[in-house]
């Protein structure tokens, strides 16, 4: 018998399984509360923010570079690579991650040439002042001449061996393991490289979130979002293509076991973004339990108002999770459900000191959904569900105590 049947009692839906951990069976009976991320739970995302990942980083190579980069460079494994690290919940980070290893392992000769165009571009310059300066100085140098198809792919699939190095301090893993392969002139590339991009900053200052989020929102929805104008692209936004994954009996379902006002979301989007696409849906969850982005940024910059310091309460920081349920009635326990290892790892920071908490992950609406459920498996997470439409099916199962399948 293996560890998994070991470990878990098993469930099927409609042909994919779903698993409860043996120990933690009592403890999800008595739950009275649920806790939804956003992306990949209640929105299916894959034809958005994963292409808007890989197009944004052919985007920028092309102009850094002028070589034609494919739009599909960046395929689902590696985004799921980054994001299994845990410290990849923002996908600005994965962006930053892509094009800063590939940059640096340019062969030596194009390093050179690279970094003197890359010289003399003040920080005053804004993101899309940076990139049109660089994307000049490129051309005359004719590097991407001196790229070939066999270098472009090489350094693609070196990108998967990279993940490898990373963990879940994200942006500080790239840059230590960055770091580590300085010899000759490659810090003055790094630090050439750093100042170009300009990151982490805001849209509209810096190049990765601004490229971003352009191909992302769309022109209208950048503009309400962001309060700046696209410079960079004019197309409709990838966001169009996104799918609600709740449904509506779900949600009624869900209401009937909990009330709607132990019903909150703990996401990583932003609030705007999220209400384009969910609507009326968010009318089913406590106004009070409801935390995103916006709420974590606000967060951060009264603490840096009131004490000077620098603080990420991103995922997999636990502010957002504990926000959020504050915002609900008391409870005896709470399922937070999410669809990736940063989720996973904010429950665990959180139960370290509040036993009440519970994770489902689901992984049927990941772009690398058999790798996400074997993650979930030796994570030894307490539930794994196909989607968070059986979350009312498998608790009124386990509630009921009707017989299940083990391994």
């Amino acid at each position: 018998m293996n560890r998994v049947s070991e470990d878990y009692l098993r469930f099927e839906f409609d042909g994919d399984n779903a698993y409860v951990k043996r120990d933690s069976v009592s403890l999800i009976r008595d739950v009275e509360a649920a806790i939804f991320d956003c992306d990949g739970v209640l929105i299916d995302i894959r034809g958005s923010y994963d292409k808007a990942v890989s197009e944004t980083v052919a985007f920028i190579l092309r102009k850094f570079t002028g070589y034609p980069f494919a739009k599909d460079m960046i395929d689902d494994e590696t985004i799921f690579l980054f994001r299994k690290s845990g410290g990849f919940n923002n996908d600005w980070d994965i962006c930053y991650g892509v094009l800063m290893f590939i940059l640096y392992s340019l062969p030596e000769d194009l390093q050179e040439i690279f970094g003197k165009a890359a010289s003399n571009i003040t920080s005053n310059e804004k993101a899309f002042d940076r990139l049109l300066l660089l994307e000049k100085r490129v051309k005359e140098r004719n590097i991407a001449d001196m790229l070939s198809k066999t270098v472009v792919r090489d350094l693609i699939k070196e990108v998967k061996a990279f993940t490898d190095n990373l963990d879940e301090s994200g942006v500080l893993s790239v840059d230590k393991n960055l770091q580590r392969s300085f010899c000759g002139s490659g810090r003055e590339l790094y630090d050439g490289l750093k100042h170009l991009l300009y990151y982490p900053a805001k849209v509209g200052e810096s190049v990765i979130p601004t490229v971003f989020e352009e191909i992302f929102c769309g022109a209208g929805l950048l503009t309400e979002v962001y309060g700046v104008d696209p410079v960079f692209y004019d197309g409709s936004g990838l966001i169009e293509n996104e799918q609600v994954i709740v449904k509506p009996e779900t949600l009624s379902r869900l209401s009937s076991i909990f009330g709607k006002e132990n019903l909150g979301i703990a996401s990583g989007s932003r609030f705007q973004t999220a209400r384009h696409v969910l609507g009326d849906v968010l009318s089913n969850f406590n106004g009070n339990g409801l935390v995103f982005l916006d709420d974590v940024e606000r967060e951060e910059e009264r603490i840096m108002k009131n004490t000077g310091r620098a603080v990420n309460l991103n995922k997999p920081n636990s502010f957002s999770l504990l926000k959020a349920s504050a915002g609900l009635r008391p409870f005896k326990g709470v399922l937070c459900v999410g669809d990736s290892m940063e989720d996973v790892f904010m429950v665990e920071e959180v139960r370290r000191e509040d036993p009440r908490f519970m994770f489902a992950g689901v992984y049927r609406y990941s772009g690398s959904k058999n790798a996400l459920l074997q993650s979930f498996l030796k994570a030894g997470v307490d539930v794994i569900l196909p989607s968070v439409n059986e979350i009312p099916f498998f608790l009124e199962e386990l509630r009921e105590g009707r017989e299940v399948e083990s391994g």
